[in-house]
């Protein structure tokens, strides 16, 4: 014991204490160190901290008073314990201080977790990775059993025989149309057909399918005339083999030529609709597969400007827009019609009015996904014809396929962009909603507003009444919000108790009735249930700001800076809570 009343150990003792793993602090009443062992001293050491002259809770925390709940400031005689962490010479130092009174003085003990917490973090990321090639790996097998199951559909579907060899003439996959048109015949290879066991005399591919590609060949058994047209794979092994029953046609000869237009506009549209359908399964991006189709498909089928427009998975946006022949003032009318409230319904039939489009006649063909929902539009300069119609319509069936599935993908992206605990969206989800409307207002001129809103008391209702009751107010708000919403809208979680809401198409003025409807019909008397059987109050302080009157880029700032005056103005009323 010291002459000032303060116990020191000695050297035996202190001997016995720098032998602990863990770092022991005594201090004196007024929380100043009289006592570290050698643990304390390598963590004050490696974290560049001061001890002589410093209370505690200075040299470790950084507070010129006593810590909340300190036992030297008597509100709590049990102990005290906190978690702390050091920026040191070789990074982060992670410690759990533990504070206990100790004959009329304080001792800490400090146990280092830094190993502990970076092998949790370490475990996070391998499991986050790990499921990241789980979802891939499926992805990929959905898409191989996908692309099986088109092509088969798409050879079923189409009414001429088609065969798909290898080089040595092995059939390898045949349509439903081949047992019609041979009924009476089959076989291992594509000769059996023609009751040959060896490949037909003068066959073109016989050297290779290369040398065959584009071919054609005459058969001629059992009384019936046959053509056979010889394509190469894609993949380069083997090649297509398409047949056609043309007895009639030798029969009639005064019908052959108008037959032979008709075959040849056929296998326009087989080429179109096979090489098409082969594209879509490259896996091409969006903006390539809109170009293949405006400026390698269409013009085969269609003269004249054309363009392709297709709907985000947020109302109100449009993921994809690409045009042929018309000026960009033209396609910004078209576009920015698109993204009106009433175009925004994703029905099947949702289609431009006249007025908007360029053209004094003009096509417009829905592109319609698997469940009949309407993910974008195809337009035409002039009217079709009814076959022709037709024809477009056998191509954009797959198109509107494709980018269906593609927005799938992009909706399972957007599930993981929700707060786990309210279902909003995530800060990072916002931002790129943002820069979406920012696009918009300044190639559009469309408005947009920022409403930022911020929990009242929240950490009144953590100390008084548990985290479990604050969690239950912040979802409470939430629901609130999603409620109120359009479907339009975005709300987004950026803080423990801070909420951002972004008003698509609309002003300053609109943001400000949405404040007003929120604080007199939504949280107006919302309150909800505490532990103790009473009630506690719902209220949020809210700040807005618009495009119409503020830029874009200082949007936020401005619906910041009014939040807080409303927050100011709450607690004018009401005690604060520190």
């Amino acid at each position: 014991m010291g002459e000032s009343g303060v116990f020191l150990p000695d050297v035996e003792i202190q001997e016995l204490l720098n032998a602990v793993q863990a770092g022991l602090l005594l201090c004196d009443q007024d929380c100043r160190f009289v006592f570290a062992n050698g643990a304390a001293l390598d963590f004050f050491s490696r974290a560049g901290l001061e001890m002589d002259g410093q209370p505690c809770h200075k040299a470790l925390f950084g507070n010129d008073t006593w810590c909340e709940g300190c036992p030297a400031s008597g509100e709590d005689s049990v102990g005290k314990r906190q978690a702390l962490t050091i920026k040191g010479y070789d990074g982060d130092i992670y410690l759990k201080v533990f504070c206990h009174r100790w004959q009329e003085q304080y001792l800490l003990t400090i146990h280092e977790i830094t190993q502990e917490i970076t092998l949790l973090r370490r475990s996070d990321l391998d499991r986050k990775e790990l499921q990241a090639k789980n979802i891939l790996l499926e992805r990929r097998r959905r898409l191989n059993q996908e692309e099986q199951e088109f092509l088969t559909q798409l050879m079923d579907n189409l009414p001429e025989a088609l065969l798909a060899v290898d080089d040595n003439f092995l059939v390898q996959r045949q349509n439903m149309a081949v047992l019609d048109l041979f009924p009476s015949q089959s076989g291992t290879y594509c000769y059996n057909l023609f009751g040959n066991n060896a490949p037909c005399p003068d066959c073109p591919a016989q050297r290779s399918f290369n040398e065959a590609n584009g071919q054609k060949k005459s058969h001629e058994t059992g009384g019936r005339v046959y053509t056979e047209i010889f394509s190469v794979t894609p993949n380069g092994k083997g090649g297509l083999l398409l047949f056609r029953d043309i007895t009639r046609q030798v029969d009639l000869i005064g019908q052959i030529r108008s037959q032979r237009e008709e075959i040849s506009s056929k296998n326009k549209v087989l080429s179109i609709l096979v090489d098409f359908g082969i594209y879509l399964q490259k896996g091409t991006g969006i903006k390539e597969v809109a170009g293949y189709f405006l400026d390698a498909i269409l013009p085969d089928l269609h003269a004249g400007a054309a363009g392709i427009i297709i709907n985000d998975i947020r109302a109100g946006n449009i993921w994809l827009s690409h045009q042929s022949g018309m000026t960009i003032a033209e396609w910004t009318t078209v576009t920015k019609a698109c993204m009106s409230r009433d175009h925004q319904q994703f029905k099947a039939d949702g289609l431009l009015a006249d007025t908007v489009l360029p053209w004094q006649k003009s096509t417009q063909i829905s592109l319609v996904g698997a469940q009949g929902q309407r993910v974008g539009l195809v337009l035409l300069e002039g009217s079709l014809e009814p076959e022709d119609l037709e024809i477009l319509r056998l191509v954009t069936e797959p198109l509107g396929a494709y980018f269906q599935n593609q927005l799938l993908l992009r909706q399972l992206e957007e599930k993981a962009n929700k707060d786990a605990l309210t279902g909003l969206f995530n800060r990072g989800y916002l931002t790129q909603a943002l820069e979406e409307e920012q696009e918009k207002f300044y190639g559009y001129g469309i408005h947009h507003a920022l409403v930022l809103g911020d929990i009242n008391q929240l950490k009144k209702l953590n100390d008084k009444y548990g985290h479990e009751s604050g969690d239950r107010l912040i979802v409470t708000v939430a629901e609130a919000l999603l409620n109120t919403l359009r479907g339009t809208d975005i709300a987004a979680r950026t803080g423990g108790d801070e909420f951002i809401v972004l008003l698509t198409n609309s002003t300053d003025e609109d943001a400000g009735h949405f404040i007003e409807r929120l604080q007199k019909q939504v949280f107006f008397g919302l309150n909800i249930p505490v532990s103790d059987g009473t009630e506690f109050p719902v209220t949020v302080s809210l700040g807005k700001a618009g495009t119409d009157r503020h830029p874009p880029e200082a949007l936020a700032k401005e619906a910041d800076r009014q939040m807080y005056a409303a927050k100011e103005q709450f607690y004018a009323t009401a005690p604060r809570y520190r």
